[in-house]
């Protein structure tokens, strides 16, 4: 007698969208960061999609700085409590773009801050002997 597949499950079928993520909480301190993170998305979605003058683009851009500052500064805390507990810590990715792209680069790599330093050396050739 063949054994009957059961149908996934909304959470199975959920998991399996492209955009989705699976957190595993292990430590009941790190329960609250996987609800901050599910009422984030919905919040940021909404922040992006609701803006109709450019004065509320100027507020919600600054929003998003806030929160990207706010990821970063984490980022550092669980770096300093790794480093000094010697606890592997490896960056995600999304969190290595934020800082590129707060030392001056576009989050792709360092092409922004290479342009910039080229301007600067053009800035600095004497422009009177060119012709």
């Amino acid at each position: 007698m063949p054994q009957e597949e059961s149908l996934p499950t909304r959470w199975e079928i959920l998991a399996r969208e492209r955009n989705s993520r699976v957190i595993m909480c292990n430590s009941p301190d790190t329960y609250v960061l996987a609800d901050l993170a599910k009422a984030a998305d919905r919040v940021m979605r909404a922040l992006r999609n609701r803006f109709t003058t450019a004065t509320e683009a100027i507020e919600v851009a600054q929003k998003v700085q806030e929160f990207y500052d706010i990821i970063l500064s984490l980022h550092y805390l669980i770096d300093d409590l790794a480093a000094k507990y010697k606890i592997h810590y490896r960056p995600p990715r999304t969190v290595k773009r934020l800082l590129k792209a707060q030392e001056g680069g576009n989050g792709d790599g360092d092409r922004a801050k290479q342009d910039q330093e080229a301007d600067d050396d053009l800035a600095d050739i004497d422009k009177t002997r060119l012709s």
